[in-house]
């Protein structure tokens, strides 16, 4: 029975197990099916409820545990899977997994483990890339600090010249010297949002020690044969004493864009499958580093074909480059990309500061721009039917020609999905994958990815990690299946 009082609370019943089985409102269930508020369904604490003294809302039945129910003992956080060894012992391994009994719950702390392992082996990779640049001080160096290496000779890059350099600051890495035209100050220095593996990065800027009086007139083609210091070999000294301005960037470049559609015929003579392939991987680094300017309120990229470069890091130059005339040997580039992989490609921030800096629509049509420059046959195919990637990257120019075109990301997630999948065909031939399927495909391709990982480590003559390597360990651990989902569908036609 119930008390009702204007001044005060009425007094609580007595709580009864009867009373919580009959509350009214609910049909009685099924004899083949137990009570939903069954004692064998829910725990005993939760009948010390109060809210099952009071009278049910029409319509509404409480099955659920409230917010205010604590259990009597927490669990403990679970440790996290990278802590474990292979000798762990299995007392070890049931704190982590909790119950071995439950597959899905085993299936998902793995896979969680994975992509925690993926992330942070794609961090340190990118970490040990820039040398930790983010840390660096430009005002500390000085030209004593860099040596110039393979004989002091230089290489003409599009239109810049280089040369190759060490400094005991870096050990083990091969730097670049870019010999620059006249004289003009000293470029901004990046901070720490800017510095990125696919943007040019110039790590110490050096004046000329003379005065600017006995400098060549500014638009003479520098001397770059430097005067010998006594020992006979050219350091960065006698550059700076012959009236050179010069910068020390972090990755000494091998050619340029407009090298590789250049040395294209040698890869377009069978078909144009390898060479489409290519220009996807160069053109998906190329919008990686110019959106990433473009995001940090940096200066625009310079998306001219002889201003792009392209470094195979680690690899200080390559057969047939030194033939006269830099480049003459036919196949070289090709060469390089199959005995070392894919390279990463560098894009130039605007040199010149005072300019308004270009428009998103600018941008994108530039990159529209770009994408036909490389897709121009230098040979006419033999193949006249065009490849997965040539008609993907046709579309994705359109899209960026229009007028109310993509975003940047939406691009980069489109060229990253025809790079690397997942293709139509496999996860549903009746149209367009479900973000669950697609979400089940990259834990499948992020196990092979851990694999594959783990064999360039155990096996010796397994060839090691190249450029798009790198690029996929970016791309299947940080992208989400919606992403995904989104820049398949646009790809639909496409793929399947």
């Amino acid at each position: 029975m119930r008390f009702f009082s204007d001044g005060t609370p009425p007094p609580v019943p007595k709580k009864r197990l009867t009373r919580a089985l009959s509350l009214p409102g609910i049909d009685p269930p099924a004899p083949s099916s137990p009570s939903p508020l069954s004692p064998l369904q829910r725990r005993p604490q939760n009948f010390d409820n109060p809210v099952y003294m009071m009278a049910p809302i029409s319509d509404t039945f409480i099955y659920e545990e409230t917010e205010d129910f604590k259990p009597a003992r927490s669990p403990a956080p679970l440790p996290p899977l990278s802590q474990l060894s292979f000798d762990a012992p299995d007392e070890r391994l049931a704190s982590v997994f909790g119950n071995f009994e439950d597959q899905r719950l085993v299936s998902e702390r793995i896979q969680h483990g994975q992509l925690l392992c993926l992330r942070s082996m794609a961090q340190r990779v990118e970490d040990r890339g820039l040398f930790q640049v983010k840390d660096r001080d430009p005002g500390s160096y000085g030209p004593q600090d860099f040596l110039l290496c393979d004989g002091g000779r230089p290489k003409m890059i599009g239109e810049k010249t280089y040369y190759s350099l060490q400094s005991p600051r870096f050990p083990g890495r091969v730097l670049g010297l870019r010999v620059c035209k006249g004289t003009k100050g000293a470029p901004s220095a990046p901070n720490k949002e800017q510095v990125h593996a696919n943007v040019l990065d110039v790590i110490a800027y050096f004046q000329p020690r003379i005065s600017q009086e006995s400098d060549p007139p500014s638009s003479a083609e520098p001397d770059c044969r430097a005067p010998n210091p006594p020992d006979g070999r050219v350091t960065v000294d006698s550059l700076l004493q012959k009236g050179h301005c010069v910068s020390v960037e972090r990755d000494l470049p091998h050619a340029t864009l407009d090298d590789f559609v250049r040395d294209s015929g040698s890869a377009q003579g069978g078909g144009r499958q390898d060479y489409d392939r290519q220009a996807c991987v160069l053109l998906l680094q190329v919008f990686v580093g110019s959106h990433h300017l473009y995001s940090t309120g940096a200066a625009a990229a310079e998306l001219r074909p002889r201003e792009i470069l392209l470094v195979w890091p680690g690899k200080e130059r390559c057969k047939g480059e030194d033939a006269p005339g830099g480049h003459a040997q036919r196949g070289w580039l090709q060469e390089l990309w199959r005995r070392y992989g894919s390279p990463c490609v560098l894009v130039a921030p605007q040199s010149a500061a005072s300019l308004a800096p270009p428009s998103l629509a600018s941008i994108q049509c530039q990159m529209g721009a770009l994408i036909q420059f490389c897709l121009r046959p230098k040979e006419p195919p033999t193949d006249p039917s065009p490849s997965v990637f040539r008609r993907g990257l046709l579309h994705v120019s359109s899209l960026l020609q229009s007028e109310n075109g993509p975003q940047m990301t939406d691009i980069i997630a489109m060229l990253q999905v025809l790079l690397w999948g997942p293709r139509f065909s496999v996860l549903n031939h009746r149209g367009p994958a479900s973000v669950t399927a697609v979400q089940n495909w990259l834990a499948v391709k992020r196990a092979l990815l851990l694999v594959k990982l783990a064999e360039v480590g155990l096996i010796q003559d397994q060839p090691g990690l190249d450029w798009e390597d790198r690029m996929c360990l970016k791309y299947l651990p940080f992208t989400d299946s919606e992403t995904v989902a989104g820049a398949a569908a646009q790809l639909c036609n496409i793929l399947s």
